[in-house]
Parts: C-alpha cells; structure tokens; sequence
C-alpha cells in the first residue's frame, strides 16, 4: 500500500524517524525495499509501536512520510502493472470482513468511541480565545488549528461528564492531552479530550445494551457499548452529537 502522508515507525537507520531503506534486491534490482512498519507494528499491524501513543495514527509519523518520499521519487519498476493487478486481485482478508473501526478517547473517566470517518485530524492541546457575550458551557470559543479558526467545544458539557471525575493512571504512563477536529458535511468542530487511544476495530456482534447505571446525558448520545480491555466504550452517535453541538452554537 502506498502511504500518502506520514506514519507509524520500525526500523530505523541513521537519521530517528526515517525508515530502514534497504538495498534492492538482485530479483528486482531497480527496486529499494522500504521497511513497511506500518504493516507489522503500526494500526495495520499488531499496534505495538511505541510512538502510536504520541501520533495515534502512522500517517502522524515521520517514518511513514519519508517512506512516502522514497516510494514517489523511485523509478517505476516494469513489473509496476503486474503487481497491482494481482494487489487487487486479492480476497479481503478475513479478519477485516464484516468490522467496523471506530476512534477510541478519554474524557474524564470516560471511555468513549465515534467512527473513524467522522475524524479529521488530532492536535496537541493550544490556546482557545473565548468569544463575547457567549456564556454557554459548551462552547468553549475558537481555536486556530492550521490556520483557520475552528469552533471549540466541550464534550464534557454535552455528554454530562464532570469535571472533577479523572481516570487514575499509572504514573509511569504517558498521557497526552489533545484537541480532536471532527467533520460532518462541510463543517469542522475542536473538542479536547484527556487521552486518544487510537483506531479500535470490531464486530457488530459484540455491542450490547447500554445500561441504565449510564448517565443520563451520556446514554441520550451513546447507541451501544463495546468490551474494551477491562472496561467498555461509549460508541457515540456522531449524527446525533452533531446535532447537539450545532443546536449549542445557534
């Protein structure tokens, strides 16, 4: 698969970040073999990288960037049509069939989930300008995230998740706090959380009901919970939050 952006990190040589380019090989001497961390370590790998903490996805990494490089700026190979041919030729690998990928975060104590296509990016945590004469408590203000302003809110607010109620975590985890641009339409809206997973991919068939001990303000937006590690996830309903969040800028 060719990366189009940035990514997740293997071996390295020489310069931190950049991929293990190694030497071609004499059955196909024009072409470098790139390291494909991304594939074995990284999210369509086993997830084990270390960085996938920091960068949440591998198109966040610069090994996937310089890997994206390499690849583009190589010479095409004569047996370019024959190997896309048989890349799509392919069976759907089991394991991916019938699955549905979601986001997972953290808010408060909160462990909740949103589908991947209603992302755009994460960003570390900046400044966010309150505006005048606007006091409702989900609004939070505007945030400049790549140059254009976006509106921030508080999915706390919405949700109902107070605000003193913090997960304990080990001391020697890192936890970074982000700020989370989602899209719908032609709109974009910020939010921050207390910690991003990352892409979680599942069954259907493994949601449940989501119980009555749920908050209330939190099960009116959450259409299923999923086991998780030890716990379970909130998965939220983006039509629905999406609502919520523009109804609270008119």
């Amino acid at each position: 698969m060719l990366p189009a952006h940035n990514a997740c990190t293997g071996a390295r040589s020489g310069q931190a970040g950049a991929p293990d380019m190694k030497p071609s090989s004499p059955a196909n001497p024009e072409r470098a073999i790139v390291d494909d961390c991304w594939n074995r370590i990284g999210v369509y790998g086993d997830g084990s990288c270390a960085l996938l903490q920091e960068h949440v996805h591998c198109r966040n990494c610069s090994a996937y960037t310089a890997a994206a490089s390499e690849l583009l700026d190589r010479d095409v190979p004569s047996d370019y049509l024959d190997e896309w041919t048989d890349h799509f030729s392919r069976a759907r690998r089991d394991e991916e069939a019938d699955t549905e990928s979601i986001v997972v975060f953290r808010i408060g104590d909160e462990w909740l989930g949103l589908p991947t296509s209603a992302f755009s990016e994460f960003v570390d945590m900046r400044g966010i300008h309150t505006l005048p004469h606007r006091r409702s408590g989900a609004l939070l203000g505007l945030t400049n995230v790549r140059g254009e302003l976006l509106v921030c809110m508080s999915l706390a607010e919405v949700l109902g998740i107070a605000a003193e109620a913090r997960a304990k975590e080990p001391r020697q985890r890192a936890v970074y706090r982000r700020l989370v641009v989602i899209r719908d339409k032609d709109s974009r809206i910020v939010f921050p959380v207390d910690e991003v997973h990352g892409i979680h991919r599942f069954h259907p068939g493994q949601l449940t009901e989501v119980p009555a001990t749920v908050a209330k303000a939190t099960a009116t937006y959450t259409k299923a919970m999923l086991p998780w590690r030890d716990r379970s996830i909130g998965c939220l309903d983006d039509q629905l939050l999406f609502y919520a969040l523009n109804r609270s800028l008119a």
